[in-house]
């Protein structure tokens, strides 16, 4: 059953809120957790994702702007290609290893 990489980060967004409000965690009062402003991992993802889209479409401008004959200068365009390559390799994997945790996860018997 293949899913979609935002139906995933749905379902475990909403299991680990499931998880986290069964549990209280020990020795942390109620105003320790609102001083802590700690991100969700959903935000993170997003975060990653808007750096992601920001190096592609860098490299997609610097690329356009040497085709169509714009002074740009091509060391900095490479720099901008390659960087944006491997920011989406590291995503994609990122997301393969998010979607094998959540499997295992959904495997697991209660």
């Amino acid at each position: 059953m293949a899913m979609t990489f935002s139906q995933s980060i749905n379902a475990v967004q909403s299991s680990s809120t499931a998880s986290v409000s069964g549990t209280k965690s020990q020795g942390v009062s109620d105003s320790d957790k609102t001083d802590n402003k700690s991100e969700d991992f959903s935000d993170l993802l997003e975060k990653a994702f808007d750096a992601v889209n920001e190096d592609m479409n860098t490299a997609g401008k610097m690329t356009q702007n040497m085709a169509s004959g714009k002074e740009v200068d091509i060391a900095d365009t490479m720099i901008a290609i390659t960087k944006a390559d491997i920011s989406f390799r590291m995503m994609l994997q990122v997301r393969n290893k998010v979607l094998s945790a959540y499997e295992e996860v959904m495997r697991m018997q209660v």
